[in-house]
């Protein structure tokens, strides 16, 4: 099978109809209907279930699809490796982190990788971590910062820093030297949390069940910054990353409480797809983002734990 005829399968996976990846293509319909029934008659098995909205994977597709978007990265990255063994790395590497904590990071690892990788590009995307998950898996991003990378097989990772949670609130709601909370002392307090498919509201709900506690979700939403909104206007209180408010205007009207009794931890790992080698241009950035959040918590800016050594297995953490 040719680089051509894996772009067309790709862009067609994409798009998730044969027409709009025609059009994406600049190619006729029938021909690039044509190629896919070639390249279906190639593996001897179906690749596309077709149905009156589009096309979807088969099983048997997907993992051509996973495969050859590897394959295509390589190639289309295959001239810059091949440059950097002659001086620095260059190229174009796609990021994924939490929108919190990219506000923090994203403007000094700028920094310090155009003085240090000036022929680096980063292009940064912001999810929820199972959007990263999901990214990082079909290979749509290079890295991706993202908890409890650990858990998932399908992907290598390096642990960057250990983060504890806190009960935030609006100040007021709690005496002002109140420095710590039990968990338990939480109560039926209103709080506001993402769905249960985001890896903060497992953590909590993992440990409220062991604890045989129920909590007060009074409003489920997916989005940090109307999370910090409603914290701040007093609607309701929040279990989060210490860092959660790192880079917003609104932390001094909101209370941080240092969850106790049991602590919330997580590790924040860079992780990439196992099997796909990363290029010169992916393991700056992966080194240059981890001495910048060493240098932020070594400022104060970030709050957190780094690991003890860099290359150690990651650990679940109660």
């Amino acid at each position: 099978m040719s680089p051509r005829q894996l772009r067309y399968f790709v862009a067609i996976a994409k798009a998730g109809s044969i027409s709009q990846a025609a059009l994406a293509l600049h190619i006729a319909q029938p021909s690039l209907s044509q190629h896919m029934a070639t390249i279906e008659a190639e593996m001897g098995v179906p690749l596309l279930k077709r149905h009156a909205r589009g096309v979807t994977l088969t099983p048997a597709g997907q993992r051509l699809f996973d495969r050859a978007s590897a394959i295509l990265r390589q190639l289309d990255h295959l001239p810059d490796e091949v440059a950097a063994a002659q001086g620095l790395p260059r190229g174009e590497v796609r990021l994924a982190m939490d929108g919190s904590i990219a506000a923090v990071l994203v403007a000094p690892l700028y920094r310090a990788m155009e003085a240090r990788y000036p022929d680096v590009r980063v292009f940064v995307t912001t999810g929820l971590s199972h959007q990263m998950r999901q990214l990082v898996e079909s290979r749509s991003v290079d890295l991706a910062l993202m908890p409890n990378a650990f858990e998932l097989p399908s992907l290598l990772s390096d642990p960057v820093y250990e983060e504890h949670f806190c009960l935030f609130a609006a100040k007021g709601a709690w005496s002002p030297r109140l420095r710590r909370i039990r968990f338990d002392d939480i109560g039926d307090r209103p709080l506001v949390a993402a769905d249960r498919q985001h890896d903060q509201r497992k953590l909590i709900e993992r440990v409220a069940n062991a604890r045989r506690r129920s909590l007060n979700v009074r409003y489920e939403i997916n989005d940090a910054e109307l999370t910090r909104a409603l914290v701040r206007g007093g609607l309701a209180q929040a279990l989060l990353p210490v860092n959660a408010f790192a880079a917003t205007d609104g932390a001094p009207s909101v209370l941080a409480l240092d969850i106790v009794e049991p602590a919330l931890t997580r590790i924040q790992s860079l992780a990439w797809p196992a099997g796909t080698p990363l290029t010169p241009a992916a393991d700056a950035t992966r080194q240059c983002l981890q001495e910048t959040v060493a240098a932020l918590m070594a400022e104060g800016v970030l709050q957190g734990r780094l690991p003890r050594s860099a290359s150690r297995a990651e650990e679940p953490v109660d």
